[in-house]
Order: C-alpha cells, then structure tokens, then sequence
C-alpha cells in the first residue's frame, strides 16, 4: 500500500541477493533496498521477475544521474510549477479508444433468425434482400 513518498537524495539503493535477509530475517527473492543515511532506516522491496527487478535497479540509478546533472546545470523547479504538475496528475485521463456506441434494439434484430418488421413501417422501406448464390462446390 501507499504510505508516503520516499526522498531519494538521502538513499542508498543495494542490491540484494536471493535468499535470507539478514536485516529483515526473512527469506527474498528479486529484492533491493533503500537504505537511508542518515535516519538508519531501510526499505525492502520484492519485484516479481528478476527482469522487474533489474529495471527498477536502471530506473534508479538513471533517476540519480538525471538528478546530479540537474544540479550541475543549475535546474531548478517552482513550488508554483510542482503544483501545477501534481494537479495535471491527479486529473484522469482517458486511455484507448472511445467506447462503440451500442444500439440494442439493432443488434436484437440482426441476431433473430427470423426478425420481425414493425406494421408501422411503410412498404417504400421495406427492401427483400435475396442471399448471394452459391458456387456448388466440386
């Protein structure tokens, strides 16, 4: 579950190898920690795959060069700006293709074997259609 955000300028991600962990005592596989500095506080994480687990160790270590160069070229973010881009975030967003819109009554019809016409309908509408002739097959 969600508990809080982690501020990654004071961790140390290590590589954890598959088996007991002596810090938790527990057993892991496909794990890493978080290990911060200064509070002595240590975070364990299990991803599923051993692939996960390899991309989460690149994310972090390509999230800290993006941060060490930001601090080389002097980028900074606003408060004005940080709050604007967790209020974009929160918006929800719709993914995929719109939803078809249904026609029920249609889609009864077309299933019937047989359908029915209403008696309201004007005989100028109504259309005999013949099925397509078939080759006989050799």
């Amino acid at each position: 579950y969600y508990k809080s955000r982690i501020n990654m300028d004071d961790m140390e991600i290590l590589d954890v190898e598959d088996g007991k962990d002596k810090d938790f005592n527990v057993s892991v596989k496909n794990a890493f920690k978080l290990h911060c500095r200064d509070a002595e506080e240590t975070h364990l994480f299990c991803a599923k795959k051993p692939e996960q687990k390899q991309r989460w160790l690149k994310a972090f270590e390509n999230e800290r060069r993006q941060v060490q160069l930001d601090q080389e070229t002097g980028f900074s973010i606003t408060e004005v700006q940080k709050k604007q881009a967790m209020l974009n975030a929160s918006k929800q967003h719709h993914t995929g293709k719109p939803k078809a819109v249904t026609r029920p009554y249609y889609d009864f019809l077309m299933r019937q074997k047989h359908p029915t016409l209403p008696t309201t309908l004007p005989q100028q509408q109504v259309f005999m259609l013949a099925e397509p002739k078939r080759k006989p097959s050799n």
